[in-house]
């Protein structure tokens, strides 16, 4: 799944680990405002236990994540 967010793609990726206990969780966050050089904040991570949450809601929280973490970024420049 992506969205965008102030000039940013974040793609998010969710997988079970390797033993099938947790969910793996990751964002990337790219550029699509057309500036090669500027800094491009890191996306978040989240390893959450299956049991508890869903694929999907994984994804909608890690998303929340990654739009405050593209905000931050913002504030901070």
């Amino acid at each position: 799944m992506a969205i965008q967010h102030r000039g940013f793609r974040v793609d998010v990726n969710v997988a079970p680990d390797e033993l099938g206990v947790q969910w793996i969780c990751k964002a990337v966050i790219e550029r699509i405002d057309g500036d090669t050089t500027g800094e491009v904040p890191v996306g978040p991570e989240l390893a959450i236990p299956r049991v508890k949450i869903d694929p999907l809601m994984a994804i909608s929280s890690l998303e929340q994540r990654a739009v405050v973490v593209i905000d931050e970024f913002f504030e901070r420049k």
